[in-house]
C-alpha cells in the first residue's frame, strides 16, 4: 500500500530535500575548485560542508522514496545515514583549518580529534549492529527521538563547528585585504545561520511544526550560500560589495 504524506510531512520532506540538494551541490562546487587551483583546502572544505548536512540526508532520501516509490526507507538504514558521517567531519574540518588557525598544534589537534571521532564511530557502529533502538526511536517518517548520547554529540559537533568557524572567519575579518574581509563576513553569517538551523532541529526534533521547519531549512540554505561565497567569493558578489 502506497504511503500518503500529510501536508506537514510533505512540507517537511520537500524543504529538507531542497536544503540538502542546495548544500551538497555548493559543497561539490567548492570541492571541485581543488582541480583548478590544486589546493587541498578546497577539497577538504567542500567535503566538510557536504557531510555537515549528512544528518539531513535520511529525511531527504525518505521523502524521495515515499514520493517516487511509495515506500519508506528501512529504519535501520535511516539511523545509519543520519549519524554515521558526523564524526569524520571533525577530522576533515580540523585538518582543513589547522594550517590557518593552529599551524604549530596541527599534528596534535588532528591526533586528538581523530581519536575522538574514531571512538564515537566505534561506539555508534557497535550500538547500531547490537540494537539500533539504542540510537533512537522513530516516531514518524521524519521524526526521531534520538538517544541522549546522540543528541549530546550533535550539540558538541555544532559547538565545535561554530567556535572554530568564528575563529577562522575572525582571522579573515582582521585582514587588510578587502577580499578576505568580505569573505570573513559571509563566513560569520554562514556559521551563525547553520548553528541556528541545527539547534532548532536538535531542540525541536520531537515536536517539529511548520514554523520551526521553515525557519530551520531557510537558515540551512542561507548558511550554505554564504559558506560558498565565503570560500569562493564569486566575481559578481565581489563587485556588489567592493568598489575598486
Amino acid at each position: 500500500m502506497a504511503i500518503v504524506l500529510t501536508p506537514f510531512e510533505a512540507l517537511y520532506g520537500a524543504l529538507t530535500f531542497i536544503g540538502v540538494i542546495i548544500s551538497v551541490l555548493l559543497g561539490i562546487l567548492i570541492a571541485f575548485k581543488y582541480f583548478k587551483f590544486k589546493k587541498i583546502d578546497f577539497l577538504l572544505v567542500g567535503l566538510t560542508w557536504i557531510f555537515l548536512v549528512s544528518p539531513y540526508w535520511s529525511d531527504a532520501i525518505q521523502f524521495i522514496t515515499i514520493m517516487i516509490f511509495g515506500t519508506e526507507l528501512n529504519p535501520d538504514l535511516y539511523f545509519f545515514i543520519a549519524n554515521a558521517f558526523i564524526a569524520p567531519i571533525h577530522i576533515v574540518w580540523i585538518y582543513a583549518i589547522s594550517d590557518f588557525l593552529f599551524p604549530i598544534r596541527k599534528k596534535a589537534l588532528i591526533a586528538i580529534f581523530s581519536i575522538e571521532a574514531i571512538a564515537f564511530e566505534a561506539v555508534f557502529l557497535w550500538t547500531f549492529f547490537l540494537d539500533p533502538a539504542l540510537i533512537g526511536d522513530q516516531k514518524s517518517w521524519f521524526v526521531v527521538e534520538w538517544a541522549m548520547w546522540i543528541q549530546i554529540y550533535l550539540l558538541v559537533s555544532i559547538a565545535l563547528f561554530l567556535v572554530t568557524g568564528f575563529l577562522f572567519a575572525g582571522r579573515s575579518l582582521k585582514s587588510q585585504n578587502k577580499d578576505l574581509k568580505l569573505k570573513g563576513k559571509f563566513l560569520i553569517v554562514a556559521f551563525v545561520s547553520f548553528t541556528i538551523a541545527a539547534v532548532i532541529d536538535v531542540v525541536g526534533a520531537e515536536t517539529p511544526n511548520e514554523l520551526t521547519i521553515f525557519l530551520a531549512r531557510t537558515f540551512l540554505i542561507i548558511s550554505s550560500i554564504c559558506f560558498y561565497i565565503g570560500f569562493i567569493l564569486p566575481r559578481f558578489i565581489k563587485g556588489l560589495f567592493i568598489q575598486e
